[in-house]
């Protein structure tokens, strides 16, 4: 599920800025949780070779592992979300430890890429009063995801690139997990597929904003 859409202004309407060539085209938001990792590359390839784009919900203590990644995710105009600093579970905490984890990941991508961060997606997607006051008062959105692939628990590119390409919907909200290799090969695979069907990949925040 996700909370907290904020609307697009009367202005922004009125400049054609929510207008595209490819408004017909059906969307989906392809999302990694956990990186990133050495497999992250592959996806941004792809990514850039179709002219599309996905959300990477980052670990922020693994953000300075794999810093050139990272910088060029933003650069190339994906998405990161904070996915937590260390991957706790956020519903346990209270509200101020709650806070400093989702500031110290955020803090920690905008210093590498001077870039904003909007999304959290929170961890086992367990979420509670708490975790959506904070939210609310960063000025940030909670998002989870509408297609689970159970690529964490398969291990299988096959059974992933399967539970993608089933998923696969206008507007819909995949989870993948790319620290797995398995997951990557899956997801190259529904890619090119989904690619040819006319779909486009667009970041979380792109989805609410033209849908």
């Amino acid at each position: 599920g996700c909370g907290g859409a904020r609307p697009v202004s009367a202005e922004a309407e009125e400049a054609g800025e929510t207008d595209t060539p490819d408004a017909a085209r059906p969307m989906i938001a392809l999302t990694f949780d956990d990186g990133p990792s050495v497999h992250t590359e592959r996806l941004l390839n792809l990514f850039a070779k179709y002219g599309g784009h996905g959300t990477f919900c980052v670990i922020g203590n693994r953000i300075d592992l794999l810093p050139d990644t990272v910088a060029r995710a933003v650069r190339e105009g994906n998405e990161l979300a904070g996915h937590s600093w260390d991957h706790c579970q956020r519903t346990r905490l209270g509200a101020d430890k709650v806070t400093e984890e989702i500031e110290s990941t955020r803090q920690k991508i905008f210093e590498l890429t001077g870039g904003a961060c909007t999304v959290i997606r929170p961890t086992y997607g367990a979420v509670n009063d708490t975790l959506m006051r904070v939210a609310k008062d960063l000025d940030m959105i909670v998002v989870n995801w509408s297609v689970d692939t159970l690529d964490w628990k398969t291990r299988d590119a096959d059974a992933t690139y399967r539970a993608v390409m089933q998923g696969a919907e206008d507007g819909a909200i995949i989870l993948c997990h790319d620290i797995y290799s398995s997951t990557v090969d899956g997801a190259l695979m529904a890619i090119d597929i989904l690619q040819e069907q006319g779909y486009e990949f667009v970041t979380v925040n792109e989805l609410y904003r033209r849908r």
